[in-house]
């Protein structure tokens, strides 16, 4: 069975339980989703960019003093149990904010900023995991990961923009890599000299 699910964004919480000035967008989802299924789906259905911003997904309950908020899978049975009980596509929407990340553990490569980034540490494994997986089996859901682009191999030699590294060990060998590559050049450019 599948569930509509209201969406509303970009707006501010005035008190509480009331969230106003937002923009509204909707989803549909099976009863079997996970916290992180549902993170991806929101993520791409309001095109945030889930390597600059994250998002905090709450919703509120009649007659409760604070908007209840959607941290993992457990939550998200609870909403989805709320959301049956009272059917209607504008019964309970998800109120969804957007926090900008400050140097966490996930990192990416911009070609902009010439940045390198790293996909390494806590829970966020499991979330860039689940995004490479999203993009092997639904291009819909992960359009800025392109898995052709995911290194796995410690040996590339081929560094380009846009690359994500399987960890920050496989990130360190190709660096290092071509850091040799480099020496090596201007060593036997020298020794031509």
């Amino acid at each position: 069975m599948n569930i509509s699910i209201l969406l509303r964004h970009s707006g501010i919480w005035v008190c509480n339980v009331d969230y106003e000035g937002y923009k509204v967008d909707g989803i549909v989802v099976g009863q079997s989703i996970t916290f992180m299924n549902l993170k991806v789906l929101i993520l791409a259905e309001l095109d945030i960019n889930n390597v600059r911003k994250d998002i905090e997904i709450r919703y509120v309950v009649a007659g409760n003093s604070c908007p209840l908020k959607i941290k993992n899978d457990m939550d998200v049975k609870l909403y989805l149990e709320v959301k049956m009980n009272e059917p209607g596509f504008d019964i309970y929407p998800l109120c969804i904010d957007t926090i900008e990340k400050m140097g966490g553990e996930i990192h990416n490569f911009d070609g902009t900023f010439k940045e390198i980034v790293c996909i390494e540490g806590t829970e966020r494994d499991i979330e860039a995991l689940v995004m490479i997986e999203s993009r092997i089996c639904d291009s819909y859901y992960i359009p800025e990961l392109n898995a052709t682009n995911y290194i796995t191999y410690s040996k590339s030699t081929n560094v380009k923009t846009g690359q994500l590294y399987k960890d920050k060990a496989t990130l360190i060998d190709v660096i290092n890599g071509e850091i040799l590559n480099k020496e090596q050049l201007q060593f036997q450019s020298e020794k031509i000299r």
